[in-house]
């Protein structure tokens, strides 16, 4: 299905549900946690909160961790590949490529400019392509069958890093 081209429709489509759903997953459980953890004074948060969101940050820098799809990209068909090989792109890509997330707003643009690549598909040399539709829970599917395997092993390792330098930045740079 590679013959086929993405359209800036299809490709900002893709963006915007990914974030919808992240967020779906993502923000609840972190209300209910500062509903039940809050804390006396305003804009201070608990560990508990500080930790959940990085969390919650790590799965959303892995929503395309399996088979290159995230949901949306399985709703709306489409998949990241890896552009020297052609097949799926792997873990590691997939967390490279999203590492771009704390400049979203930027990836739109450049995904105005380019629909099959955005600024982490430069850094992770990737490149989006069309793909057969699946049903949303097929991820659920494909996570069953995951194997813990030494590339995964050490995505979490670098994605804990990750997380711990944007804690640190925004924590202590910021003052956030």
């Amino acid at each position: 299905m590679a013959d086929k081209k993405v359209s800036l429709k299809l490709r900002l489509g893709t963006m915007f549900l990914d974030h919808f759903i992240m967020c779906f997953i993502i923000l609840p459980p972190l209300i209910v946690l500062s509903l039940i953890f809050k804390s006396d004074r305003p804009f201070e948060t608990n560990p508990i909160e500080t930790v959940a969101f990085y969390l919650m940050m790590f799965v959303y820098l892995n929503k395309d961790f399996v088979r290159g799809k995230s949901i949306s990209k399985r709703i709306l068909g489409l998949r990241i590949v890896d552009r020297k090989t052609g097949e799926s792109a792997n873990e590691f890509k997939c967390f490279l490529r999203n590492m771009t997330i704390p400049i979203w707003p930027l990836e739109v643009f450049v995904s105005l400019i380019s629909p099959v690549r955005r600024l982490g598909d430069f850094i992770a040399n990737t490149r989006i392509e069309i793909a057969n539709k699946e049903k949303a829970t097929s991820i659920l599917k494909d996570l069953k069958k995951k194997k813990l395997t030494r590339n995964t092993i050490w995505i979490l390792g670098t994605g804990a890093i990750y997380i711990g330098v944007l804690w640190y930045l925004m924590h202590k740079i910021l003052k956030i």
